[in-house]
């Protein structure tokens, strides 16, 4: 498995030796000390008299608030553990201003320990989170048991053919974490500010696509459409919703934090591991929030494969898709009815999956171009799929917060139904592009993430959103010194 594509460099990759170098060196000195039975043996097959073993780190990801490994004993692979080690900035990027919250995995730490009772077998084991300092910067171990459900989700919706024992499992963990009684309603808020500059960067970005200059393609033809007014109704409902603390969230439960067990063969797509289990991971988002953006945001980048499989022609593929989802939306809603929420309730939780959906969709995919793997070739194929992302994000977001678009008085069967008729007029479109082309058929072909044995974290998210701030700030300094000199040269 690889790191995510940061700039390269000697900063980098002697940043990336140090770590691994004081990852080790901190495993080694405490797992001794460690009630853990796995630390233990660990340390105890390498300091076994004629043992000669040694932990190892191979890097999963991360690169620029984290990296994340597994490490393991040289001579007992079986001997491993899944390690993330967060610092507060990268030591190769010169932007030191905007720090990581290192609260933030204290906070992953402790809602994992909490998940790890409630939903016993979804949720790894946390086992140490130790301080680390080196060299003037403050940093945090986190050590987990290693999941042997290890392929990440995603890898399935870019096959096309997704396990249908999966989905019920997701719903009744994320139910489950949403019906937590007893919670802080500040749990990890500092997250919050991060999401604020999120938020205001989608609000510049929106602004400037209602502009009819902007007009490129039919993502910028439905902006103009919808005008100013409408699209910061919708936006600052958007990011009201989000401030409000419902339940307990894992906050950022896409299909690249779930991890699946690896099928048996890469050229049988339908086939699937022998028990159909999961893991859900990277916690260090979860805070208090509003009911439905876990599921909106589990729904993303299948929504996604879905347009380009249809792009492709995959009939099969999108319907196995679409399977998903409805069993998804399916068993979660079915477990809230049961813990009680009413036929009201049910019907906002359905608008916030639909705007959670289309925020992330519109910004992360169109607007950031952030997700290369998608099932699609050709560049102008591309293209394509991503403004068809990009309407359909906001057409879901205006589902979810332009109650002028639809009533809220609507029920949740009014809601459901006009998400998927978005969807499927999309799919729709983008199969009809294919047949017009009269091209042959593409046969289905195994991810490429798995054929690669890459694992994707959203770091790319953050380092992508950090260029945007930095190319915006310099565009509105450019701006006012073009301004600045316009009106000496008036004066």
């Amino acid at each position: 498995m690889e790191e995510d594509s940061f700039p390269s460099g000697d900063e980098f990759a002697e940043d990336k030796r140090v770590k691994k170098i004081l990852l080790i060196d901190t495993i080694t000195a405490r797992c001794a000390s460690s009630s853990h039975e796995i630390l233990q043996q660990m340390h105890n097959a390498i300091n076994g008299t004629d043992s000669g073993s040694k932990l190892e780190a191979k890097v999963l990801s991360g690169g620029y608030t984290n990296f994340s490994y597994k490490v393991y004993v040289d001579t007992h692979p079986e001997l491993c553990v899944y390690a993330k080690f967060c610092f507060e900035f990268a030591m190769w990027n010169p932007d030191k201003s905007s720090r990581y919250d290192l609260r933030r995995v204290e906070n992953e730490y402790n809602i994992m320990e909490k998940m790890s009772k409630t939903a016993s077998g979804t949720i790894v084991t946390p086992l140490a989170l130790w301080d680390v300092y080196h060299e003037g910067q403050n940093m945090k171990l986190l050590v987990t048991e290693w999941s042997k459900v290890d392929e990440q989700f995603c890898n399935q919706f870019i096959d096309g053919a997704v396990d249908p024992r999966v989905a019920p499992k997701i719903a009744d963990t994320l139910a489950k974490l949403h019906n937590i009684q007893d919670f802080d309603p500040d749990f990890n808020d500092n997250v919050k500010p991060f999401m604020m500059n999120m938020f205001k960067q989608m609000f510049e970005i929106g602004l400037e696509a209602c502009k009819i200059e902007n007009q490129k393609d039919r993502t910028g033809e439905y902006c103009v459409s919808l005008g100013e007014e409408v699209v910061v109704k919708i936006l600052n409902a958007h990011m009201s919703i989000f401030f409000q603390p419902d339940c307990l969230i894992h906050g950022d439960s896409h299909v690249f934090n779930t991890l699946v067990e690896p099928k048996p063969s890469i050229e049988e797509l339908e086939e699937f591991g022998p028990d159909g289990t999961f893991v859900l991971c990277d916690w260090e988002m979860a805070m208090a929030g509003p009911l439905g953006r876990d599921i909106g945001l589990a729904l993303t980048f299948p929504v996604g494969c879905m347009i380009a499989h249809a792009l492709n022609g995959r009939e099969e593929a999108y319907k196995s898709i679409e399977d998903y989802i409805n069993t998804l939306l399916d068993n979660y809603c079915s477990r809230m009815v049961e813990a009680g929420k009413s036929s009201k309730e049910m019907a906002r939780i359905l608008r916030n999956i639909a705007g959670s959906c289309g925020n992330f969709m519109y910004l992360v995919f169109y607007e950031l171009r952030c997700q290369e793997f998608f099932p699609v070739e050709s560049s102008i194929d591309k293209e394509y799929l991503y403004d068809a992302i990009g309407i359909l994000g906001w057409k879901l977001m205006r589902l979810g917060y332009d109650t002028d678009y639809v009533p809220e008085s609507s029920g949740m069967d009014k809601i459901r139904t006009t998400m998927f008729n978005l969807l499927d007029e999309e799919v729709s479109l983008a199969q009809s592009l294919f047949d017009s082309r009269k091209a042959r058929r593409q046969p289905r072909k195994s991810s490429m993430l798995r054929a690669s044995n890459r694992r994707i974290s959203d770091t790319r998210i953050v380092y992508l959103m950090a260029e945007h701030v930095r190319r915006s700030t310099i565009s509105r300094q450019d701006g006012n010194q073009r301004s600045l000199s316009e009106n000496a040269v008036l004066e």
